[in-house]
């Protein structure tokens, strides 16, 4: 009896250890619906999108910032105004300057789009995923 009461425990130890042992898997990013968004009548599809959020502007109101990837940024031509119009679902956003997108990928728009929450939310209609963390918050 004093075996098989052993034999149990072992196998019950090394099953518990297994599960224990298993990789963690990684969670799932949570995804929204998108719309068109287009940049100087380019179509920009949430793949070419490698981060969009809600930051404040120079007078602390809520504004936009779009990373592209650089192949999204290469195929937008900057207009000869140097104004990268934008638009979501035919909405106008704003106009970006062409110089950051150029040389940094980022598309830096401010406007009347409410409060932090409700851009926060219009960055995530563009990207669909919410914005990757900030450098400081992943130590």
């Amino acid at each position: 009896m004093r075996k098989r009461l052993l034999v149990a425990l072992g196998a019950a130890l090394l099953l518990s250890g297994s599960a224990l042992a298993a990789p963690a898997t990684k969670p799932v990013a949570k995804t929204y619906p998108t719309g068109a968004f287009v940049v100087a009548g380019h179509p920009v599809k949430p793949t070419d999108i490698l981060d969009a959020r809600a930051i404040p502007d120079m007078a602390g109101k809520p504004s936009l910032m779009v990373t592209l990837t650089p192949a999204a940024a290469a195929a937008i031509m900057p207009p000869a105004d140097g104004k990268l119009a934008c638009t979501l679902d035919g909405k106008p956003l704003g106009a970006s300057p062409a110089g950051a997108m150029t040389s940094d990928h980022v598309l830096q728009l401010s406007g009347e789009f409410g409060d932090y929450a409700a851009t926060a939310a219009l960055a995530r209609r563009i990207s669909g995923r919410d914005p990757l963390p900030d450098a400081e918050s992943d130590e």
